[in-house]
């Protein structure tokens, strides 16, 4: 079967005004240089969380910033979409007080509001309050398990056509559809690896049937009985490990308008999550892929370099030398 997606006016606008902030790269296929690269990092993940919004966002160009923990994954991990209906960056925190230049990038990117992703075990109320006192509106959006979350992200996002399901186990999965599940404000619900699926999760699908069911991992991530509850028949990407699903995604995502620019790249590792999560919204504003790669890239991650790669590439690497050192991109890129 063959999907397409329909860029939104609003996001398509913003999307084009953006694309003069990343120069077009004039090198050949799947060739790195200075002239058709860039890496966006800060001295930890909190500090790479505001060097992406600095990057990516103009001044007063945000009404509602959204914010989740920069500390563990499972509350996070659902945020994009939230972010992406807001055209937000997506800031990480500490759980008991703001980062440092934290203050100062709210207030350059003109925000009124701020939505706290996850509950007080995530970011605590003292943040909420530290947040306050910036002159901020603050809501919060939680629920009592990572679970229950991510459907109340999604009940805030709204479902048009297409629903991500991934695990709530580990964070490469949503990772690799966050950039098109932020373009389009798609949710990613989460479920557990093993048992049964969380009644909050299935009473959702039930009533939020999408046109689109995507599950992201293999069914030792995702379950079968998933499958049974969507009335469409879902597509699963599975691969045998985090980047080959990861390919298959990025894969999809582009040949079915899923994501519509192959010619924006951008790389994190995908042995953690902070610098990929607060890179998405990046992404997703241009609408390009985001490929994860481990240390020693695995061959999932070399062929989409190669496979994207052209005379007008350009590549945005997420993170500094620690997550993904210059071998690294040497090996990446290596022919």
């Amino acid at each position: 079967m063959t999907y397409s997606k329909v860029l939104t006016t609003a996001a398509l606008t913003a999307a084009l005004a953006l694309g003069a902030v990343l120069p077009t790269g004039a090198a050949s296929a799947a060739t790195l240089t200075e002239d058709n690269s860039d890496r966006i990092f800060g001295s930890d993940r909190y500090q790479t969380s505001l060097e992406v919004s600095f990057y990516g966002w103009e001044d007063d160009s945000v009404e509602t910033v959204v914010v989740a923990t920069g500390a563990d994954f499972p509350d996070a991990l659902a945020a994009a979409p939230l972010a992406g209906t807001h055209f937000s960056p997506l800031l990480l925190t500490k759980k008991d007080s703001l980062p440092e230049g934290f203050a100062a990038e709210l207030k350059r990117l003109g925000a009124d509001n701020v939505i706290l992703v996850g509950g007080t075990g995530a970011i605590s109320d003292k943040v909420q309050t530290q947040i306050k006192n910036l002159g901020v509106k603050v809501d919060r959006i939680s629920g009592k398990t990572r679970y229950e979350t991510a459907v109340n992200i999604a009940e805030e996002v709204g479902m048009l056509d297409t629903l991500y399901v991934a695990t709530g186990a580990n964070f490469a999965d949503s990772l690799s559809v966050s950039p098109a599940a932020a373009l389009f404000a798609d949710p990613i619900l989460l479920v557990p690896a093993t048992g049964a699926v969380p009644t909050v999760v299935a009473d959702y699908i039930e009533e939020n049937q999408p046109e689109w069911p995507l599950i992201v991992g293999g069914e030792g991530a995702v379950g079968p009985a998933v499958e049974a509850l969507f009335e469409e028949e879902p597509i699963r990407f599975a691969g045998a490990t985090r980047y080959e699903t990861n390919q298959l995604f990025n894969e999809f995502a582009l040949e079915n308008e899923f994501l519509l620019n192959e010619d924006d790249v951008f790389i994190a590792t995908g042995t953690n999550y902070p610098d990929a999560l607060s890179g998405s919204s990046l992404a997703a504003m241009f609408a390009g892929p985001l490929v994860l790669t481990a240390k020693t890239p695995a061959a999932a991650s070399k062929e989409q370099i190669q496979d994207f790669g052209s005379r007008y590439s350009y590549y945005t690497i997420f993170g500094g030398e620690a997550a993904v050192s210059s071998d690294t991109l040497k090996k990446l890129f290596a022919k």
